[in-house]
């Protein structure tokens, strides 16, 4: 981590400056929480793409919209006094370890989206928090930028890289709420060549995630029948499946594209044409 301190300044003013002026259309942050993913659309096209850690399902991250009106450089972590998970925790200045991590955006009551230390980064993509959106400090830090830009909050951009290079110096700011948050718990992701299926981390489609999918493939436009005739579903699949769209041939795997055996839910790679 401490390797990273140094480059980490330079590497964001190159990536926060590439997009342009919030002038070019309004932003939307979408959370899907079973993919555990954190998209930036911004006049309707999206720019990035994040890996996040929602909560457990124990602590269960909320579906809910708001905006960004608050955000905090460099906090500081006093442990909830009514919350039995931080019994044994102390209050954490501001820095790298922190677990509100280097940046922390309010959302609505107590749940923020906020960095992590990088001990928790092997959680990224699945829950893991206690409610909140956990993000990767360098990947918060950028997309704090981004949403100041899209804001149009009267901050400097000087003031903004002195907070990245100082990981103690706190500072809070009030912004205008341009920014919009979507949290969303969506089983089924279609695209233009593929539909993905997530696991039902909050089991809210219990006995019914084939109706649920089919009814999220239709609401996007995408043709159940042909997609699913590719895969033997009876439950929900315990990682996310990948599968192309009817008459769609998909690229070079980056990812498996896998189907589940209805009696042994047994997970296996389907060869794909090249």
């Amino acid at each position: 981590m401490f390797a990273l301190k140094g480059i980490i300044p330079a590497l964001f003013v190159t990536a926060v400056s590439s997009i342009p002026a919030a002038a070019q259309g309004p932003m939307e942050i979408v959370v899907n929480i079973p993919a555990g993913r954190l998209d930036v659309f911004q006049g309707g096209e999206r720019i990035r793409s994040y890996p996040v850690s929602v909560g457990t399902a124990n602590h269960a991250t909320p579906t809910a919209e708001a905006s960004i009106r608050r955000m905090v450089w460099n906090p500081s972590w006093t442990p909830p006094p009514d919350a039995a998970w931080a019994r044994n925790e102390k209050p954490k200045g501001p820095g790298w370890g922190n677990p509100m991590g280097r940046v922390k955006m309010h959302l609505f009551a107590d749940y923020y989206v906020h960095g992590t230390p990088a001990s928790n980064e092997r959680h990224l993509g699945r829950p893991a928090s206690h409610g909140c959106i956990r993000m990767r400090n360098q990947d918060v830090m950028e997309l704090a930028q981004l949403v100041l830009q899209a804001d149009g909050t009267p901050v400097s951009q000087a003031t903004v890289q002195s907070l990245v290079r100082n990981p103690h110096a706190t500072r809070e700011l009030a912004l205008a709420g341009r920014v919009r948050v979507r949290v969303e718990y969506r089983l089924a992701e279609v695209a233009a060549d593929s539909v993905t299926l997530h696991p039902d981390v909050y089991g809210r489609a219990a006995g019914r995630y084939d109706a649920r999918v089919r009814q999220e493939m239709n609401a996007a436009g995408a043709d159940p029948a042909t997609v699913l005739a590719q895969v033997q579903l009876s439950r929900a699949p315990a990682t996310p499946l990948r599968l192309a769209r009817g008459g769609v041939q998909l690229p070079e795997v980056r990812e498996p594209v896998v189907t589940v055996s209805a009696d042994t839910q047994a997970v296996r790679t389907l060869a794909l044409e090249r």
